[in-house]
């Protein structure tokens, strides 16, 4: 569909008043995938993608008939080496907004393996180990038999397609390793001002950080895409709760200055049904984020991210929540040549994602129709 933002940079682009109008193609995991039968949303107020992954540029356009509708029909190659699981595709005028420069929106954190986050328990902070073998590979029950804490693993590793899982979407979409952190590592109760971390809850963290958004606007977007999986996956329970604590922080201990981006998800409670989706990505603007009096963005130097999932208001080790990534998105500075076009959300017969396999060479198509009324 062409967005309200399309039909005015195409108006500007055939008038000689706008450079392009569809010049890279991004492609985002945000949103659940269509089966056949679903129909698709209205699209034309949308200005950007759910949780964007990449852009590749357009490197050729042509037309097409079929069924004696015409498309023009624009087609990028898609980048070689990750892996991703697409479920939103949109059409942007320039690979970037040359009017936000180095505050344009982009990923904050992928966690990868080089990205090198640390569990911290009570103890001490250690690395977090790596396990790429199926997560059952001793009985092949579909069971996750690791013990540790937090792991990582892949996007792509066996368990998370047998039956039970695929179908409720637990896998992970951005890049191939993923953090997962069992439910019961730390505790976060509720209030009006923001989660209290209750004593004996451990985390994860990522030290020697330079992340800045002092120069960014209040309602600029931070963005968290992650998934809840079952240990069991042949189970049919679900958590009451998730609840995840990211706190930018100027210190490891003590008393640190803090801005805090909470998540509470309550299965059956708006968007949220855990029975029948586990992958969610979640925005926030820069003013909604909870912070400490003299919290200033310069000072940042440790991301810390606390997990839980709770049933009847206790934390469970039957449930996992698996990191997939974390977004800055610049939603507040203003071009009137750019902007994003067109956008649509996959769709197929099975309502699955569309996988880009690692290390293999693929290409995209954005078609839309045209035509004079």
């Amino acid at each position: 569909m062409i967005t309200n933002i399309g039909k005015n940079i195409i108006g500007k682009y055939l008038l000689g008043q706008a450079p392009a109008y569809a010049s890279y193609i991004a492609v985002g995991c945000g949103p659940q995938p269509l089966g056949s039968a679903d129909p698709y949303g209205d699209y034309s107020a949308k200005q950007n993608l759910d949780f964007e992954m990449f852009r590749v540029p357009v490197s050729s356009r042509g037309f097409v008939t079929e069924n004696n509708i015409t498309k023009l029909v624009l087609t990028a190659e898609l980048p070689t080496e990750e892996r991703y699981e697409i479920t939103e595709v949109g059409l942007y005028s320039a690979g970037t907004n040359p009017s936000a420069g180095a505050y344009d929106s982009k990923t904050v954190f992928a966690f990868t393996t080089g990205e090198n986050w640390q569990y911290h328990s009570a103890t001490s902070a250690v690395a977090i180990s790596s396990y790429p073998d199926p997560l059952d590979e001793t009985l092949d029950d579909n069971v996750i038999e690791i013990t540790d804490a937090v792991f990582q693993t892949n996007a792509d590793n066996a368990i998370f397609y047998k039956t039970g899982r695929a179908d409720i979407y637990e896998r992970c979409r951005f890049f191939n390793n993923i953090i997962m952190i069992k439910g019961d590592t730390a505790e976060l109760t509720s209030a009006t001002s923001g989660f209290t971390i209750v004593g004996g809850s451990d985390h994860i963290h990522l030290t020697g950080l330079d992340v800045d958004f002092t120069r960014n606007s209040p309602t600029d977007e931070l963005r968290l895409a992650f998934s809840i999986i079952n240990k069991d996956g042949d189970s049919v329970s679900t958590p009451d709760k998730v609840k995840i604590l990211l706190e930018f922080a100027d210190t490891e201990g003590g008393s640190p200055e803090y801005a805090r981006f909470e998540v509470e998800a309550e299965d059956g409670v708006g968007d949220y049904d855990f029975a029948v989706n586990r992958y969610y990505t979640i925005k926030k603007q820069l003013q909604q984020l909870i912070v400490t009096n003299n919290f200033t963005w310069d000072a940042v130097t440790v991301a810390k991210i606390y997990a839980s999932t709770e049933v009847s208001g206790t934390p469970s080790d039957d449930y996992y929540v698996a990191l997939d990534a974390f977004r800055l998105e610049n939603v507040s500075t203003n071009n009137t040549l750019y902007g994003m076009t067109g956008y649509t959300v996959v769709k197929n017969t099975d309502a699955e994602t569309v996988i880009k396999s690692p290390n293999t060479s693929n290409y995209i198509e954005f078609r839309f129709t045209v035509g004079v009324s």
